[in-house]
């Protein structure tokens, strides 16, 4: 398994579309077999959804992330933990671990339940896709598929 972070210095990057840089690591059994260092592009945030499946990452580990970039890496199968914050070190032990949700790595501005907060609102729920109002479907009156509202 690949599992990438974002990184600032050696810590997990605050924002992934603004991050520079990325460190993926090789885990096998719950042990790092490898680990690289590589350099993302600075412009546009999707070019490093590009490199992260060139590179066979199935896990990234950041902090914010804009709705737009979280949603693409969930339509490409690669399955996010953002609002992170701590060390590059710590936070590969914490995920090995099954410890990433312990107040020391949430990002202020956590909330309960952020890390699936993007599964919800990228258009996904319970594996499903949600289906949005269409606009036809609210008459001149502001009524909802022509029905009356208390």
């Amino acid at each position: 398994m690949k599992v990438a972070i974002a990184v600032w210095e050696d810590c997990v990057s605050s924002v992934l579309d603004f991050a520079q840089r990325l460190v993926v690591a090789d885990l096998r059994d719950g042990t790092e077999t490898g680990r690289t260092e590589i350099g993302l592009p600075k412009r546009d945030p999707f070019t490093k959804l590009a490199k992260l499946r060139e590179l066979g990452v199935d896990v990234l580990i950041c902090g914010a992330v804009s709705r737009p970039l979280a949603c693409a890496f969930t339509a490409c199968g690669i399955r996010l933990l953002p609002y992170v914050t701590g060390r590059l070190d710590d936070v590969l032990k914490a995920y090995q671990a099954g410890q990433l949700d312990q107040p020391q790595y949430r990002l202020p501005g956590w909330w309960p339940g952020a890390c699936q907060g993007f599964r919800h609102r990228c258009g996904k729920h319970d594996g499903q896709r949600r289906t949005r109002r269409h606009p036809s479907d609210i008459d001149p009156g502001g009524n909802v598929d022509g029905k009356d509202l208390p």
